[in-house]
């Protein structure tokens, strides 16, 4: 019967692809789903899909194998699938990690592991199907059996002495989200080589069996290994330790955006003694749905998911709003516009997040008599360029050649020295200071952000104060950023389609200034456009982004696909001179320019956009 049922999906399928509802990979996929023993468990539900059937959702499901990104594996969750989160792939994805380290140490080489997973539906799920399969493997499994943060994860590789983790969590995604997120010894996000041994070594398991290890026997046998408080405290003192400030007079709501951080960013501020934490008690309990979060989708880089903090702020006179994404790694601020908190309140980008940060830091540095020409902060390419005039001014280094992604952050303070690395950050809201992690930290932030607007409160001072004088100082930078999101196998086409034609086709003018310039990191060259000048080589960093310069000072545009999304992302970059400015009016008219810039830029880069995938699907 079973044989029967198999011929007519095959034959189902083969109809579908004929008729041009399945595409040859997807079918390709599903025929070894149907057919090769490794994933008989799973052949039920396939089988009623194809009768009932969902192409849609089967091409989608099947069209690809799933990727590591800037983060790893992260995507849809579906019970069936090859381009989804499910628990087969999820047993890839950990066999392939174990495989590759065995690979590295050898069998008989003891090896370990620590597994966490933030709230989301599946990931407990997902974490425990993880450590059986390395217990399966040979290894030791430390297991957080209750939802962590992604950097309290990053902590514990380093704190335990682990060969690598795995965090499972899809960040700030969809909830029809999941991810698999891959940690290497340093405590840093997998990079090259390894991360295309782990893919190798995932292709390589696709085709077997996998054998796992019960939980309850893991756990008698001592191969799995429930951890918690004594991690948890560890932490919580690292972070601590970055204080630069004693100042603590600042009233903060505090909202985990129904994740995980207030284990992270709210037991951080309350043990670094500051006693007025407000956490939002609507947004406060872990939720899949995040069902109070406007939109459902809590990321704090959307100023209207702060919302509901800001109005608790309002009515409880706050001085300052935080948020943290569902895994705690980054972090949304909001502040009151004038002297009162009744009244306008306004979202901080997170460059300009950035940019506080940097300065505060370099500022309580030089007054501690602790800031030495060796130390250096880390930015990303399409980050602010203000942070390279605020590290110059101060006298010390900045690294700011990199690739998006926390990972080439984590690598670059390995390289340059951990003992002198002062402060990095990511333009989409993601921060470190110390190297207790390896990757960003919303806890860490959440407690720097804080004794900014304590440190000021004390003074007199705002934060956006404090922001204009930086302005006036380095001068206005302003930042604009354009999502085009194409979901699927077309969609996956649209966003090559789209870079293919940035590559071939650029356009020649953006915002009525001409493109002068084009640095494509992943052909490893610079061009000139409309110039006979042979291209120029282009070094590290090896990317898929392009970054175009146009005919003014400080203002140009990058391009790249999400390595997390299904998406194409589009960083625009302005700056306006102020040195000869001598009032508040003045500088207004700065900002003012500087935002008509990039808005003549946005406007020419959809314009460019709707030309070049007009079925466009935002």
């Amino acid at each position: 019967m079973s044989t029967t049922a198999n011929d007519d999906s095959v034959a189902r399928v083969a109809r579908a692809t004929a008729e041009g509802n399945l595409s040859e990979s997807a079918a390709r996929n599903i025929r070894r789903w149907l057919t090769e023993s490794p994933f008989a468990p799973h052949r039920d539900r396939l089988r009623a899909d194809i009768e009932q059937g969902r192409w849609q959702e089967l091409d989608n499901a099947f069209f690809a194998v799933l990727e590591f990104g800037t983060g790893g594996r992260r995507g849809r969750m579906y019970p069936i699938g090859t381009n989804v989160l499910n628990e087969r792939t999820i047993a890839e994805s950990a066999r392939g990690l174990a495989d590759y380290v065995t690979s590295r140490k050898g069998s008989d080489a003891e090896r370990s592991c620590v597994i966490a997973r933030d709230a989301r539906r599946n990931s407990k799920e997902f974490a425990e199907c993880c450590a059986r399969v390395l217990a399966g493997a040979g290894f030791t499994v430390y297991l957080f059996p209750e939802p962590r943060s992604t950097p309290l994860l990053s902590f514990a590789v380093r704190h335990l002495g682990c060969d690598g983790g795995i965090m499972i969590t899809a960040s700030h995604n969809p909830p029809s989200d999941n991810g698999f997120k891959c940690y290497a010894g340093t405590g840093g996000q997998v990079i090259p080589p390894d991360d295309s041994g782990i893919i190798a070594c995932v292709e390589a398991v696709s085709e077997r069996e996998i054998p796992e290890v019960a939980m309850e026997q893991g756990i008698q046998e001592g191969t799995i290994r429930l951890v918690g408080e004594e991690v948890d405290r560890a932490f919580i003192a690292a972070v601590v330790a970055q204080s630069v400030s004693d100042a603590r007079n600042a009233s903060i709501v505090y909202t985990p955006m129904h994740g995980v951080g207030e284990s992270a960013c709210g037991e951080a501020l309350r043990a670094a003694g500051f006693a007025k934490v407000n956490v939002l008690e609507s947004q406060r309990q872990p939720d899949p749905d995040f069902s109070n979060v406007p939109g459902h989708v809590a990321n704090p880089e959307v100023p209207r998911t702060l919302e509901p903090a800001i109005e608790e702020a309002r009515r409880t006179g706050a001085d300052l709003v935080i948020a943290s994404d569902p895994d705690a790694d980054r972090i949304g601020v909001a502040l009151p516009v004038g002297p009162s908190s009744a009244g306008a309140w306004t979202t901080l980008t997170g460059n300009q997040i950035g940019a506080l940060l940097a300065a505060f830091v370099v500022e309580q540095c030089q007054k501690a008599g602790g800031l030495r020409p060796d130390h250096y902060m880390v930015t990303t390419l399409v980050s602010t360029p203000m942070t390279r005039s605020i590290a110059e001014s101060a006298g010390i280094g900045m690294e700011d050649d990199l690739l998006v992604g926390f990972k080439w952050i984590g690598q670059r303070i390995d390289r340059a020295g951990p003992g002198n690395f002062l402060f990095g950050f990511e333009e989409s809201h993601g921060y470190l200071r110390g190297t207790h992690v390896r990757d960003k930290d919303a806890a860490v932030a959440a407690l720097l952000f804080a004794e900014l607007v304590a440190s000021l409160k004390d003074r007199g001072r705002t934060v956006l104060d404090y922001l204009d004088e930086l302005y006036r100082k380095h001068g206005h930078y302003g930042e604009a950023l354009i999502n085009k999101v194409y979901e699927g196998r077309t969609g996956l086409e649209k966003i090559r389609s789209l870079m293919a034609a940035l590559r071939e086709d650029p356009p020649q003018q953006i915002g009525g200034l001409a493109v002068t310039q084009v640095d494509d990191y992943g052909r490893h060259e610079s061009r000139r456009p409309g110039s006979s000048a042979p291209p120029t080589p282009l070094p590290e960093p090896s990317g898929d982004l392009l970054i175009f310069t146009l005919d003014a000072p400080g203002t140009r545009f990058a391009a790249r696909p999400s390595g997390t999304e299904p998406k194409i992302k589009f960083y625009l970059f302005a700056r306006t001179e102020t040195s000869h400015l001598t009032d508040g009016a003045g500088l207004d008219a700065a900002k003012a320019e500087t935002a008509q810039r990039l808005e003549r830029m946005a406007e020419d880069i959809h314009r460019y956009i709707a030309s070049k995938v007009p079925e466009e699907t935002a």
